[in-house]
Formats: structure tokens, C-alpha cells, sequence
């Protein structure tokens, strides 16, 4: 099963954490899974390659972390935020429909 955390800082979204693969399939044909990571990456690129963001990334197989900077403008938050909120909300919809696969939740950092 995929877990994603969300992590918030004084209640507010400042990244994610991604782990395991679904199991909905075999690799490659895991639906759930390609869903999971085209909304985390996308989130990753928004921020870094978009926006021009300092964020923490990590990944390995079946991993991904990424975290906002502690030392970001207000405006910037906002805008990596808006990012963050929609892509929940997308992996929340999948979670819907595929909840033996996908987890989310949320953590204070």
C-alpha cells in the first residue's frame, strides 16, 4: 500500500512524504500507482522547477520526500501551498476509490 503524508508546519502545507508502492498491479501496470506519482512529482516540479522554490527532495524506489524551505518569503508559501492543497486533494480522490492501496494523512513539523 502507498502511504502519503502530508507534512504542515503550524498547520499549513509545507510538503509530503511518499512511500511503497500500491499493489494494485503488477510494476508498470499499476494504475494507482502512476496516479500517486504523477500528482507528487508534478507537486516537485511545480515548486522547483516553476517556481523556482528552495525545497528538500528525496527519492528512491518507492520513495519520495520533499519539503519546503523554512526560510521562504510568505508569497512564496502561499503559492507552494496552493501546489501542495490541489494535490492532496487529488490523491484524497483516489484514496476514495482505491483505499486498500492509497493512505493519506497528515503530519505537524
Amino acid at each position: 500500500m502507498t502511504s502519503v503524508t502530508l507534512l504542515r508546519r503550524k498547520g499549513r502545507a509545507v510538503g509530503f512524504e511518499a512511500t511503497e508502492h500500491a499493489g494494485y498491479a503488477h510494476e508498470g501496470s499499476d494504475i494507482v500507482c502512476s496516479a500517486v506519482s504523477a500528482l507528487t512529482i508534478t507537486a516537485v516540479n511545480g515548486m522547483t522547477e516553476y517556481l523556482k522554490l528552495p525545497v528538500g527532495v528525496e527519492s528512491g524506489d518507492g520513495y519520495l520526500y520533499c519539503e519546503l524551505g523554512a526560510d521562504v518569503s510568505e508569497a512564496d508559501w502561499q503559492r507552494a501551498e496552493i501546489l501542495l492543497e490541489t494535490m492532496i486533494l487529488g490523491l484524497k480522490a483516489i484514496a476514495r476509490d482505491y483505499g486498500d492501496y492509497l493512505s493519506t494523512t497528515e503530519r505537524e513539523v
